[in-house]
């Protein structure tokens, strides 16, 4: 009896060292294998970004939807605020008004650059991933479900993983003079219903969520004068860079059909160091709010 207790103990386990090392019940290969690892090459070396340790996760996205954007020659990797970020290869400009000689007096402003165009607005930064919020679900959404190999999962993501719509809003709002956080509005946006599926309605969003300090213009088609007219009225851009959206706070005034002459405050990580070519030279909308 003794012995064919030991043979079943043992063939028990047989069994179970088997399955485990197929991987077929094993939940952390299951959560490793939802989130894998991806590789990039910075000055010769192997890095491997991990979501949610050393990579944001728009730009972990991009990567697995397009591998090859990691070994891109016009991409420059570099390490800020401990998070790989990728970085387009261009070449700055020097600034090109001429100066005046001593003896010559101004005219006037140089001809190089559009006054009207040449702007910054002091557009407050905030990071979708702010740790008071980054881990609420996006509109305050139940979990969609518990699964016992990752665990809980909102419906719509959460703030750091899809919140940038409601995030780049609440800077337009706090610009205006509202109050709120990035968390405390996207709590008011699932109290009023703003979402069309996962998606922010954006007058909703002003109607309830600014403190009555924004109104809704519209959802425009991209333009470059749309750009420069909207920051010459102080009406900060929200734009959309496919699939993600920043602010756009600021024009050099040269190049205005150029994305590199715009800077943006991006809500990926809070950053307000990015021209809009950071993301791409060709923007597809713009929400408009204006000032009450």
């Amino acid at each position: 009896m003794r012995k064919l207790k030991f043979v079943s103990v043992f063939a028990l386990l047989t069994l179970l060292s088997a399955v485990l090392s197929t991987g077929t019940v094993a939940p952390p290969i299951a959560k490793a294998q939802q989130s894998p690892p991806i590789p990039i090459q910075v000055d010769g070396q192997t890095i491997l970004l991990e979501l949610g340790e050393n990579v944001h996760p728009q730009t972990y996205n991009l990567l697995s939807r397009d591998p090859g954007f990691a070994s891109r020659e016009d991409i420059k990797w570099v390490f800020v605020d401990d998070m790989w970020v990728p970085l387009k290869r261009t070449e700055e400009r020097p600034l090109r008004e001429t100066p005046i000689p001593e003896k010559t007096p101004s005219p006037g402003p140089s001809p190089e650059y559009i006054p009207e165009c040449r702007i910054t607005l002091n557009v407050p930064a905030y990071s979708q991933c702010g740790s008071s919020w980054r881990d609420d679900c996006l509109y305050h959404l139940p979990y969609a479900e518990q699964n016992p190999d990752l665990g809980h999962y909102c419906t719509c993501g959460t703030m750091c993983s899809q919140g940038c719509a409601i995030t780049s809003a609440t800077m337009v709002f706090r610009y205006y003079g509202a109050n709120d956080n990035p968390g405390e509005v996207n709590g008011c946006c699932g109290d009023h219903g703003c979402r069309y599926n996962c998606r922010l309605l954006w007058q909703c969003a002003a109607d309830h969520c600014s403190d009555n300090q924004a109104g809704f213009v519209d959802y425009h088609p991209f333009r470059w004068s749309k750009l420069c007219a909207m920051l010459s009225e102080s009406r900060p851009p929200i734009v959309n860079v496919g699939g993600h959206f920043v602010v756009v706070y600021k024009s050099n005034g040269y190049d205005l059909d150029d994305a590199c002459d715009y800077y943006i405050s991006d809500p990926a990580d809070g950053t307000t160091y990015k021209k809009l070519c950071y993301y791409t030279q060709d923007p597809l909308k713009i929400a408009e709010y204006y000032n009450k």
